[in-house]
């Protein structure tokens, strides 16, 4: 007789789980962007939330809080409810946030439940065109001349431009703003030098010619500007750097809420039109949007992240 109860049991919660999932999203939802509108994470998260809103029939809107390297904006979507309908786009602010001592009421890992990796975009420092260089060791002669720190733009945190000084022995003045878009503007204006940011960010910049790029952070050349050398071309093999682009949800979301958004990236990352769109804006699609691979891609980053710190000494 027990027996003959389990065998009935077992299929029951499978099917409950089912329905769940099933009813589910049951409203309009929420995507955290945690920088202020116009940058690479606004972008790749306003292209996520329009085709995982028609692929679960829901409205999805983009919330942009910025400032504090995402922190605010992560707050957001911890102090709601675990029911998966406020998700976050993630970049890794916050891992360099918590490498760079910046107090988090979270863990900047253990908080989220990865839903899925969208992509990834090498770094590419770029500057102004006032800027007497054109490549990286051009640009490292004149920052040793002129006897000044170089002026780097950032966007809360940005331990890319660190990494960069670092392997190129030049020094910098962090300039830090709430989000890229800010950057981008006193960048155009000569208000800051430089910047190291992913391509999506400043694409158009660089093809008008309003902003000089000298290098990319990568071993091969982006195909959306293959004419930018990469950094290990320039003869700094130690400068590999990419920005990260997933959604993720607060941990304790329903596991079979967070299987059903893992198959709608999933599904946007196989979607030939999305693949274009996102290919342009010059991010790399993820061959693999599971969350398994995403949550190992989360901590790895992290390590990166506190080593560049330790070797700077940029803890704060």
């Amino acid at each position: 007789m027990a027996r003959s109860i389990s065998r009935r049991v077992i299929p029951l919660v499978g099917f409950a789980g089912a329905a769940a999932a099933q009813g589910f999203p049951d409203r309009s939802m929420r995507m955290v962007v945690g920088y202020a509108p116009g940058g690479t994470t606004d972008l790749v998260a306003r292209l996520a939330a329009e085709f995982m809103g028609q692929d679960l029939g829901q409205q999805i809107v983009v919330e942009n809080r910025g400032g504090a390297g995402g922190v605010p904006g992560a707050l957001a979507v911890l102090q709601a409810p675990a029911d998966g309908h406020v998700l976050m786009l993630q970049s890794g602010g916050l891992n360099q946030a918590e490498a760079l001592g910046t107090p988090l009421p979270f863990d900047a890992v253990a908080a989220w439940a990865p839903v899925g990796l969208i992509g990834t975009s090498a770094i590419a420092l770029v500057v102004h065109p006032g800027v007497p260089a054109r490549n990286l060791r051009e640009l490292q002669a004149y920052v040793r001349a002129s006897g000044q720190p170089l002026r780097l733009g950032s966007p809360g945190t940005n331990l890319s431009g660190a990494l960069y000084a670092q392997e190129m022995g030049i020094e910098i003045e962090e300039i830090r703003y709430r989000g890229t878009g800010l950057v981008v503007n006193d960048l155009l204006a000569g208000r800051v030098q430089s910047y190291a940011i992913a391509l999506p960010g400043i694409l158009g910049h660089v093809r008008s010619g309003g902003i000089r790029a000298l290098a990319i952070a990568s071993t091969t050349r982006s195909p959306v500007m293959p004419e930018l050398p990469t950094t290990v071309e320039q003869g700094f093999p130690g400068i590999i750097t990419a920005s990260w682009f997933g959604v993720v949800a607060r941990a304790g979301t329903p596991p079979e809420r967070l299987a059903r958004l893992s198959q709608s990236v999933a599904r946007m990352v196989a979607d030939p039109v999305m693949r274009s769109r996102l290919s342009e804006a010059g991010v790399d699609v993820t061959p693999d949007p599971g969350p398994a691979y995403f949550d190992t891609l989360i901590r790895e980053d992290r390590a990166r992240c506190e080593l560049v710190v330790r070797r700077g000494n940029l803890r704060q």
